[in-house]
């Protein structure tokens, strides 16, 4: 470390370095230079790695572009293939699925309906939701029934069909046409007049010049309301000319005794049901028990949009497919996945035809010659192979000039977030510095007057005994006399006592200092639970003011209160009341000893900032319609019966200390704020109680807020609590109350250190309790068997756990053989000793069949340590320092629930 001195010598500054040693001004420059050197090294090295970067970049991005620009039209060439194989299989497995459905429906029927003779005659009610089922299974858009009817047989057949679609329920209308219902075909001369084109036909002559008279009747439909119902097939000749293909090949199969196909695919047509292209495949059904008549068809639309849609993703534009017969083809392009009809003919773009991928649609063994076969050829186009033609060279090479550069900003991002890292981490290592100086200062400080205290007390005890302790031994002193044997005064007395009221003092606010830490901890994880019960909250400010008076009259400041109560007059600081005497049905529903700490905490935080011959005024009044969003709630006990709002008190003390300004106030409640304390602070603490209190009221619901004009004008703190309404039979069951009394008596000690020889020493105690003391500090081991043997009661010593155990064990063993025995009553049980620890030991004795008071005594006083001791079997768990007014509170408790 480098100190600054302003000695000058020849003209020049100078600096002592930690051995004494001189450091002209010129070994700063030449360290300045040095220092500059290495930052402008640093610099060039920096500049060379991003030049480097840039030359990386560019040699990669050209690379990049040229490779893929090169290696693109071979990807669009692929992908198209895989399309184009994958359209052609997805079409294929389509027409399969048609014909076998139809395939499929012929062989129900001729199972369902085996005698020739049931034909044309047939019934079948389920046939639309049968038929509907296997179209939805095979793809097929269409499935309907042809029946093979006698002209003769016309009027029977009409009259069996019109009961059938009633029977089916299919829609009104099924099967008429303007003529009404019958058998019809299409003529579209002028002769005929009926609008919607059709005429009746029961002759079974094709005008066409077909072979066969016969009528070919749609009779049933997988779509209720098909308008092909009761369409004579046989009278068109694009559809006659294939089932008289059809009754050739079951000729043929029955004299030649063949089983062979006799289905059929039309050539191009245009359907009755939907317009396009299209092709229909008519299945014959041969009864099972006649099969080589021919009796109907299964009649299945191929309408080839539909055979195309779906066959590629739904990205895909630009493909074009070829459907062909020998005779005919028509050309669709795919658009976002769905085909469009171009037009009539193959319409492709020659400059692709050897990139066309074709497969035959029908691959169906048939002895009917005249079925079509259909065969589908997809080529690419223009559009399609642009559609590859990305811009992916150029986003690549650009991607690769940003990887570079990302990566360069990850390097400097890196290097700037090491060295900020760098930067808090030093920052932390400062505030654990701080925190260590402050916590050693502000613990160390009080416990310097402990041990000098108790040094003092040591020095003047070890004097010489005898002497008599009279105010007239000083008159009758020998003035010969040594010192050494001097007699002790009552101002000795009295300076013995303030020394240990001081040592007292002293120490509790080292302690006071470590519960500000541990209550900081619960209430950063979650950990503190608050009683419900009534709190007389007007009593115990009255009470906590009492209690600072010799405070602050010690440090010459005027400690004024007045309390405006909800129903009485309003009473000053030089009045004395009695609760007993009063009654306020408003009240806090809370936690009392929490709620006096932070009544304590406001008034100890005022008088420490408040100057000699300052003033510090407390006010407490009610407020009718104040905090009017909190809700009602429920004392502890009594769940469900919820108290109602009476407003709120308001809470204020105001000082004429040093102030705060504005910076301050709005950080005043955060954690730590006393490590950057001014330095006109009067008094210590651990910067954390202003955000414990904060935290304990918002947690009962309330507000706590500072204002002040600035530094040297003072501070007021208000805290604001919501009230609730009892009746004083309300209040009498709460036994707890009698913790709240109002008292006069002034004192400035903590309630844990309370203590005198005096109450130690009391009548008023109750019956002898035999007690074990287990601690494994032979000083604290000692000094508290003390304290109950002047008590009147009886201890028995344990070094660590295991004694304690067989202390217990044989204490027990004790009760059982010997009558007169008297038992432990209580254990003192200490958490860390050697060989057995406080909870394990606990948790044996009670294994042991003890069943009186275990009371744990521990300094880990965390929320999760105190649990583990209760999950032991404890039955309290006091923090250390343990005093016996503490012990006593637990015993009168402990009677009052037997």
């Amino acid at each position: 470390m480098v100190v600054s001195s302003g000695s000058s010598v020849e003209g020049s500054v100078v600096t002592f370095d930690t051995k004494g040693n001189l450091k002209s001004r010129h070994a700063k420059r030449k360290e300045s230079r040095q220092s500059c050197f290495t930052e402008h090294r640093t610099m060039v090295l920096r500049g060379s790695l991003v030049l480097s970067l840039m030359v990386a970049i560019a040699v990669c991005s050209s690379l990049a572009y040229t490779q893929l620009s090169a290696s693109e039209e071979n990807v669009g060439i692929q992908t198209y293939q895989s399309i184009a194989l994958s359209a052609t299989a997805g079409a294929k497995a389509i027409t399969d699925r048609k014909f076998q459905g139809s395939d499929a429906m012929a062989a129900l029927l001729g199972d369902k309906f085996p005698d020739a003779s049931d034909w044309p005659f047939i019934t079948f009610d389920r046939y639309i939701s049968i038929s509907g089922k296997i179209a939805s299974l095979s793809s097929s858009g269409t499935l309907g029934l042809i029946v093979v009817v006698d002209p003769e047989e016309v009027g029977q057949f009409e009259n069996h069909t019109k009961a059938q679609y009633e029977a089916q329920k299919r829609p009104e209308g099924s099967g008429y046409s303007d003529f009404g219902f019958g058998i019809w075909k299409t003529d579209t001369s002028e002769t005929n007049t009926y609008a919607d084109g059709r005429l009746p036909d029961r002759t079974g002559k094709a005008d066409w010049g077909g072979k066969r008279t016969e009528l070919d009747v749609v009779m049933m439909h997988n779509q209720p309301g098909a308008s092909s119902l009761n369409f004579n097939v046989y009278s068109e000749e694009d559809r006659g000319i294939h089932i008289d293909s059809i009754y050739e090949c079951a000729e043929n199969n029955r004299l030649n005794n063949d089983s062979q196909s006799c289905a059929v695919v039309t050539d191009m047509l245009e359907l009755k049901v939907k317009p396009g292209p299209a092709g229909a495949m008519f299945q014959p059904i041969f009864p099972a028990n006649d099969p080589t008549e021919v009796v109907a068809f299964v009649g299945t639309s191929v309408h080839w949009e539909e055979v195309l849609t779906n066959v590629v993703p739904d990205y895909v534009n630009g493909l074009m497919c070829v459907v062909s017969t020998d005779t005919s083809a028509y050309t669709f392009k795919i658009r976002n996945g769905d085909p469009e009809l171009v037009g009539r003919g193959d319409r492709h773009d020659p400059t692709y035809t050897s990139y066309g991928e074709s497969v035959i649609l029908n691959e169906v063994n048939t002895g009917a010659a005249t079925s079509a076969v259909y065969t589908l050829t997809v080529y690419p186009s223009e559009e399609m192979f642009d559609a590859f033609a990305t811009d992916s060279p150029k986003t690549v090479a650009l991607g690769f000039a940003g990887v570079i550069a990302g990566v360069a900003l990850l390097f400097f991002g890196y290097d700037y977030l090491v060295r900020r890292e760098a930067r808090q981490r030093d920052e932390v290592l400062e505030m654990k510095r701080r925190f260590v100086r402050f916590i050693s200062h502000e613990i160390r400080t009080p416990l310097n007057t402990v041990c000098m205290g108790l040094e003092l007390l040591q020095a003047e005890l070890r004097a010489p005994k005898g002497r008599a302790v009279t105010e007239e031994s000083s008159k009758n002193k020998d003035p010969d006399e040594s010192s050494n044997n001097r007699d002790i005064s009552k101002d000795d007395i009295d300076f013995w006592l303030n020394v240990s009221e001081e040592t007292s003092e002293n120490a509790q606010v080292a302690v006071e200092i470590l519960n500000d830490l541990l209550n900081y901890d619960k209430l950063e994880t979650g950990s503190m639970e608050l009683e419900h019960e009534p709190v007389l909250i007007w009593d115990l400010i009255e009470k906590t003011v009492n209690q600072f008076r010799i405070q602050a009259t010690n440090r010459k400041i005027d400690l004024q209160l007045q309390m405006e109560r909800p129903f009485g007059d309003t009473i000053t600081d030089v009045e004395e009341t009695s609760s007993a005497d009063s009654f306020d049905p408003y009240n806090v529903i809370g936690d009392r000893i929490r709620l006096s700490e932070v009544v304590r905490n406001v008034i100890s935080n005022a008088l420490k900032f408040t100057p000699e011959g300052g003033v510090v005024e407390v006010i407490a009044k009610h407020i009718p319609d104040g905090l009017l969003d909190a809700e009602p709630a429920a004392v502890d006990g009594e769940e469900g019966v919820l108290r109602e709002r009476a407003g709120c008190i308001l809470f204020s003390v105001k000082d004429t200390g040093v102030g705060l300004s504005k910076s301050q106030l709005s950080r005043l409640f955060n954690e730590g704020v006393q490590f950057d304390a001014n330095r006109l602070q009067h008094g210590g603490g651990s910067g954390l109680g202003l955000n414990i209190a904060k935290g304990l009221v918002e947690q009962h619901g309330g507000l706590i807020y500072a204002e002040s004009e600035g530094l040297g004008h003072g501070t007021t703190f208000k805290v604001e609590l919501p009230l609730y309404s009892f009746s004083g039979e309300d209040l009498k069951r709460f036994a707890r109350f009698d913790n709240c009394s109002n008292s006069t008596e002034p004192t400035d000690l903590p309630s844990s250190l309370e203590f005198t020889t005096e109450d130690a020493a009391s009548p008023k105690q109750p019956t002898t309790r035999r007690v074990l003391v287990a601690e494994d500090s032979a000083s604290s081991r000692k000094m508290l068997i003390r304290l109950l043997e002047r008590s009147g009661h009886v201890c028995v010593p344990a070094a660590d756990g295991k004694q304690a155990v067989d202390a217990i064990r044989e204490d027990l063993e004790a009760s059982r053989t010997k009558p007169e025995h008297i038992p432990i009553d209580t254990i003192l049980m200490d958490y860390e000793m050697p060989l057995i620890n406080g909870p394990a030991a606990t948790r044996i004795v009670r294994g042991l069949g003890f069943k009186r008071i275990i009371l744990g005594v521990t300094g880990n006083v965390l929320s999760e340590d105190v649990e583990f001791f209760l999950q032991h079997g404890a039955n309290e768990v006091m923090s250390k320092p343990v005093s016996y007014k503490e012990i006593q509170k637990y015993w009168k408790g402990h009677q009052k629930q037997e």
